[in-house]
């Protein structure tokens, strides 16, 4: 008899042979008391050698390499369903599905007593919690005596809500358990059937999925599609754009749907715009909207630099791995489709002056969708700037090879491509791959890193690492021990930050504890590159300084405004005179690129282009000057930046991006004759901001 922590216990367990439990407890969510109990039903279910039983030892938990193969076997072998115990939120995702999916029969307490095999109490608190749950989503479930248990509301909102429990159990619970059962039990046509038959019509029309989008899409297909076939969507006017129809991904919607004898139009409309949202961007494919994506991400890229600071030098690239990503995330926006990012909390902690400068390089673009664009999707993108903006040597090896595997998209895989060749510059790296690529690589690698735990790759017998796509230095630190314990130096150990802690706490007393084992962790693995020992990099108020603020400022035309603005730069050694001239040229090329707001304008050119050291002058104008910006004309206020290669001047950036939307700053700008004034401003701002 197997339950879901014994099962999430048994899959977190075989990632690595050796355990912390404190670890372990933080992972799962359980208590020490609940992980000393599943230990035991686990060791209740699996037959093992005497002595070699799952316990609890100096606070450790050591895995056999027979206990890891045993629950590979009961992992990967789905007989174990029968016995198993399903628990609350289980169960409610599967009353769900029941009420999904069997749409026109009569469901009653007693069906589902007897699907769930738990008692009436149980069952009647299982649809309470269900029914709150659905409120906030505009969805009733309701009970009549002629049509039993039902739901009821706008049938968009009710595909929407299983959409979204697949994305989340696919992505952030790396489940599809509670699916399998439910198809394994009602015998409905299977997952690798269903693939099979959308592979065969992916090739024939052109259209790629990232491996974890053709699993979600597949699992909501499965479910979806009786409702396609006996329930018309109010769908949104704006599926029934004629330029929808010419695309190739209605030809694939209307494929598929014939195959299962569906005929409806607004059926092909609304799996097309889903289609459309989950594919991936190609830019070599000529497509209706070609023009109008590629549009949009030159003009987010231009946005991004103007704002940042930054000047990409592989324009190409850049454009092609944000249009792989954007052409979704546009119909996604578009059409209002689910949008679940569950990295979105550690993106925003990890990378939090990107974050802010990501949203903010969308704010105009959110016009086009007539709503804000969520956190999730900003995340998103901020993923995709990280790696971008990383730009680390390459290092070569003849030593170990190691394959990243990836199924999330290009975004999560860039970032951890990165981040492992910093944190292991000795190995060689192969991919990132998806999942279904092991097998045919299987002879080039000697250990795996994955953002994923699927079972198949256990089956290699090579070292598996499981990684977050973002990563932080704890994280960093417990990657690197194991990986140098395992394959690299036997005798390698990186020393314990928990003793280092209790030594510390033998000696003094700590008032921030967590503070302090944060840096103690970011000191041994090392990671960062903390200058003068400021990992987020400088604020604005260390870039800038008075003899670098200048009001009142009177120039002739906006060359002069910024040869002016740049002077001060120049003055206290921070920039090159070819510096200044590259602005201006970049500038006559290229047009107001650096006018990213309303009467603001940011100057910069790249690092090579001659910056001496980190730095930012403040102008203001007398009398506001064109620039060219049709939009943000006539300029008032420069900031001229010097950033230098590492992109340390991120920090300030986002404290910058804060600034201009605080009419207080423009009013002192405005009035002030004394650069400390302006200067003490920033001061007393950045003790606020924290």
């Amino acid at each position: 008899m197997t339950d879901e922590r014994s099962r999430i216990l048994m899959k977190r367990l075989i990632e690595r042979s050796i355990h912390e439990v404190d670890e372990l407890t933080d992972q799962t969510g359980l208590t020490k008391r609940q992980l000393e109990y599943s230990l035991d039903k686990i060791n209740e279910y699996v037959t093992t050698e005497k002595g070699s039983k799952l316990v609890i030892e100096n606070n450790r938990i050591i895995l056999t390499n027979q206990l890891r193969e045993q629950f590979i076997a009961i992992l990967s072998d789905k007989t174990y369903l029968k016995g198993y115990l399903m628990n609350a939120c289980e169960r409610s995702k599967y009353l769900y599905l029941l009420l999904f999916y069997f749409l026109d029969d009569y469901l009653s307490i007693n069906h589902f007593i007897e699907e769930l095999g738990v008692g009436k109490t149980t069952i009647i608190n299982d649809l309470k919690n269900l029914a709150i749950e659905l409120e906030r989503e505009n969805i009733q479930l309701v009970y009549t005596r002629k049509n039993g248990y039902q739901l009821v509301g706008n049938e968009e909102q009710i595909r929407y809500h299983l959409m979204k429990m697949i994305i989340w159990d696919s992505t952030e619970n790396n489940t599809v358990f509670v699916y399998d059962h439910f198809i394994e039990k009602h015998q409905i046509e299977t997952v690798d059937s269903t693939k099979q038959l959308v592979e065969k019509y992916t090739k024939r029309y052109g259209i790629s999925f990232v491996e974890n989008r053709l699993t979600e899409f597949l699992y909501t297909f499965i479910f979806l599609k009786k409702r396609l076939l006996s329930l018309t969507a109010n769908v949104n006017p704006k599926y029934q754009l004629s330029a929808l129809i010419a695309m190739k991904e209605y030809q694939f919607s209307k494929s598929i749907l014939i195959h299962f004898g569906i005929e409806d139009e607004s059926a092909r409309v609304y799996l097309c715009a889903w289609i459309l949202g989950l594919s991936i961007g190609r830019p070599n494919d000529s497509t209706k909207d070609y023009e109008t994506i590629i549009d949009l991400v030159k003009r987010i890229i231009l946005r991004f630099e103007a704002i940042s600071g930054i000047r990409f030098n592989n324009q190409e690239l850049v454009v092609r791995q944000l249009y792989t990503h954007l052409r979704p995330a546009y119909y996604r926006l578009y059409f209002k489709l689910p949008i679940v990012n569950p990295l979105h909390t550690k993106i925003r902690d990890e990378y939090n002056e990107l974050f802010n400068i990501v949203e903010e390089t969308l704010k105009p673009i959110a016009s086009l969708f007539e709503h804000p664009i969520p956190e999730d999707e900003i995340a998103f993108l901020t993923m995709h700037f990280a790696s971008l903006c990383s730009s680390f040597d390459e290092y070569t090896t003849t030593q170990k090879v190691a394959l990243i595997v990836c199924p999330n998209g290009i975004g999560s895989s860039s970032i951890v491509y990165t981040e492992l060749k910093v944190l292991f510059p000795e190995l060689s790296f192969l991919g990132p791959v998806e999942t279904n690529e092991i097998e045919r690589l299987s002879d080039s690698y000697d250990l795996i890193f994955s953002t994923v735990p699927n079972i198949r790759l256990f089956y290699t017998k090579k070292p598996v690492y499981i990684v977050s796509p973002i990563m932080n230095t704890r994280e960093k630190y417990r990657l690197i021990s194991d990986v140098y314990t395992q394959i690299g130096n036997s005798n390698f150990k990186l020393p314990s930050v928990g003793k280092i802690m209790e030594i510390i706490q033998r000696y003094a007393a700590i008032s921030e504890g967590a503070s302090l084992e944060k840096e103690l962790y970011d000191y041994l693995t090392n990671q960062e590159e903390q200058t003068e020992n400021n990992e987020e990099g400088p604020s604005l108020l260390e870039i800038t300084a008075p003899e670098l603020i200048q009001l009142d400022m009177h120039a002739k035309n906006w060359e002069e405004a910024i040869r002016l603005s740049a002077a001060s730069l120049l003055k206290e050694g921070r920039i090159t005179r070819n510096y200044i001239d590259t602005i201006i040229e970049t500038a006559k090329n290229e047009g107001p690129y650096m006018v990213i707001s309303k009467h603001v304008a940011l100057p910069h050119a790249r690092p090579v282009d001659g910056v001496e050291k980190l730095g930012m002058s403040i102008s203001v104008l007398k009398h506001p000057i064109v620039f060219g910006s049709q939009e943000n004309d006539p300029v008032k206020y420069i900031f001229c930046l010097a950033a230098t290669e590492n992109n340390r001047h991120l920090n300030a950036m986002a404290e910058l991006v804060r600034l201009l939307d605080d009419p207080q700053f423009y009013d002192l700008l405005d009035t002030s004759n004394d650069p400390n004034e302006i200067y003490h401003y920033l001061s007393r701002k950045e003790v606020l901001l924290g």
